[in-house]
């Protein structure tokens, strides 16, 4: 005959090695995330890279051909309002 061991000796037994396979997943999430933050902030500022340098030579190519002025900045246009006082 098998000897009976309490169901709560078994769990008592096994909470260390559980709380260490926790901890080793949670660990490994957080880091797998900050990875994956990394690499995606890396890869939008070489998009914005890549997307300015077309930019650039985009205008380069207009002015070269005469097609275009330089921009110039305009100023706000400011908006009028109206107030209206109520007499009672």
């Amino acid at each position: 005959m098998l000897p009976v061991i309490p169901v709560f000796l078994v769990g008592a037994a096994s909470a260390p090695l559980l709380k260490k396979v926790v901890r080793g997943t949670v660990k490994g999430s957080v880091k797998l995330v900050l990875d994956a933050k990394r690499v995606a902030h890396e890869i939008n500022e070489d998009l914005s890279d890549i997307a300015a340098e077309a930019a650039a030579e985009s205008f380069a190519a207009d002015l070269q051909d005469g097609a275009s002025e330089v921009p110039r900045q305009t100023a706000k246009k400011t908006r009028t309002t109206t107030t209206t006082t109520a007499t009672a």
